[in-house]
């Protein structure tokens, strides 16, 4: 028999319609699996929905009118009682084969975390639209590895993988920063490979009180403390130090993180004339004449938010023999 999988299911606060999530659980072509529902804070009418279905597959713990989704998130961990853990939010909607492809996936051994193809629904800006086309472009183990400082490179509710991984590596913390990111940087620092199911199984409706809207966790300068926070835990970062590919707000915060954080930043490269020549938190800013040459044996960082920039810095550095994901990483 195959082995359960358990679906750690949120129900939060005004989300309306989390009896089509569930239906589309239930209608799974993986039929071993339970879906662990933990009402926080949800419409009343969607807790009576929930409380009075009688699947045997279903169940449902009651926190009432406290919306916590971490305190949703954890609660269901530790009641799954399956070998698989898999996400899914309550206002989106998924494919009946979805389960039963990550699992397969994940059974041939060459990975330990596996999302899909997400179809992005009721897009709020084309910055959501840019975000999910870079999320379904990192199809392979190496890409997501490769790319993980840029942003967040699975969405966490089309995630699955072992429980036993889940907990080995420490679960959601509560550190302040997102939680889902956290982990997967955690999981990845630890050698986690990320494989993808490249068909569109997972429809992700965009809202407007999504987490990343409203909660200070996902603010800009919060993500780039929670990328230095990780980037400073690299050994050879620590060893070699960090040189940073731009030295406007995104780098300046950066760099300020990662000095608190012990790590030696030796200097920045900077295309502006009016930076190149000064200094940035004490460290010297180089022109573009010496990339590649000055300070080469540190691990270079891209941090240029302007459009096109991680391209052209990449283009710079792979002519310069720069190994992405080895000593030159992108963080923007």
């Amino acid at each position: 028999m195959s082995d359960l999988v358990s679906v750690v299911f949120p129900v939060g606060p005004g989300v309306s319609d989390a009896g089509l999530a569930l239906d589309d659980l239930f209608g799974q072509t993986y039929e071993n699996l339970e879906v662990v529902a933990v009402l926080n804070g949800c419409p009343e009418f969607v807790r009576g929905d929930f409380l009075g279905r009688k699947d045997r597959r279903l169940r449902v713990i009651d926190l009432g009118n406290k919306p916590s989704l971490l305190n949703a998130l954890d609660l269901a961990v530790s009641k799954s009682r399956g070998r698989w853990l898999a996400r899914m939010d309550a206002d989106d909607r998924c494919d009946s084969t979805r389960i039963e492809k990550q699992v397969e996936l994940l059974e041939v051994g060459e990975c330990e975390v596996v999302s899909c193809g997400i179809s992005l629904k009721d897009a709020m800006g084309d910055g959501m639209h840019r975000y999910v086309d870079w999320v379904n472009g990192l199809d392979t183990p190496e890409k997501v590895s490769r790319e993980r400082f840029v942003e967040s490179p699975v969405v966490q509710p089309t995630v699955m993988m072992t429980k036993r991984l889940f907990e080995e590596t420490g679960g959601y913390l509560r550190n302040g920063f997102a939680e889902d990111y956290d982990l997967w940087l955690r999981l990845l620092e630890h050698g986690a490979r990320f494989g993808k199911i490249p068909e569109l199984l997972y429809d992700w409706y965009d809202r407007p009180n999504r987490l990343t809207r409203s909660d200070s966790r996902f603010e800009h300068k919060m993500m780039l403390a929670l990328k230095a926070d990780a980037l400073a835990r690299l050994p050879e970062i620590r060893k070699k130090g960090v040189v940073i590919s731009g030295a406007g707000p995104i780098g300046k915060v950066l760099g300020r993180e990662l000095i608190s954080r012990g790590i030696n930043v030796r200097g920045y490269f900077e295309v502006s004339p009016k930076r190149i020549g000064s200094t940035c938190q004490g460290a010297p800013i180089a022109g573009p004449e010496e990339f590649g040459r000055r300070w080469r044996d540190s691990i270079l960082l891209a941090a240029v938010g302007a459009g096109g920039g991680r391209f052209k810095i990449r283009e710079l550095a792979n002519e310069a023999s720069f190994r992405e994901g080895r000593d030159f990483w992108c963080c923007c």
